[in-house]
């Protein structure tokens, strides 16, 4: 029986550790809510790297026809090209102050997309107005855990670990 606790409680801490400190389940809900009902009826979620690939650079976006970068797309690029990986509380903070600035001041100067997909979009709407402060560190917080690739984001997508 004692075997039985021990492993549990080893395994269980292999799991807990997968997580990094900074990650909050409850604004990552709250970030992802926020995105479904603000940002979704021109962001797609997330859809497979290598279909979006196709889509973008061979199919000139006419397979999709996504009217903007997916969510994923946007997560990657945040912590791919904006602040620094190595603190991810700080890194946090770095890719809030970013999108804050984007979604209230959009600006193709500004964009972090590669040129061959923001290509196929006009410039956003201001956000102004629309979002709070609060909405935007939340949906922050959900773009930086959603999923990544490549390595960049170690952490997700599987829901089944938080």
């Amino acid at each position: 029986m004692k075997t039985i606790i021990i492993i549990f409680i080893l395994i269980s801490s292999m799991i807990a550790t997968e997580l990094p400190q900074e990650f909050d389940k409850e604004i990552y809900n709250s970030g992802e809510k926020i995105f479904d009902n603000k940002c979704s009826e021109c962001h797609v979620k997330s859809m497979p790297i290598p279909i979006l690939m196709k889509n973008f650079i061979e199919e000139n976006n006419q397979t999709l026809k996504l009217k903007a970068p997916t969510g994923n797309e946007i997560s990657f690029r945040l912590k791919q090209q904006i602040g620094s990986r190595d603190d991810v509380e700080f890194h946090l903070i770095q890719t809030n102050d970013f999108l804050k600035d984007y979604l209230y001041n959009p600006n193709l100067a500004k964009t972090i997309c590669l040129e061959g997909v923001i290509k196929h979009f006009k410039v956003m709407p201001s956000m102004k107005g629309k979002i709070t402060e609060e909405e935007i560190e939340q949906v922050n917080h959900f773009l930086y855990f959603l999923e990544g690739f490549n390595g960049v984001n170690k952490y997700y997508h599987d829901e089944t670990k938080f």
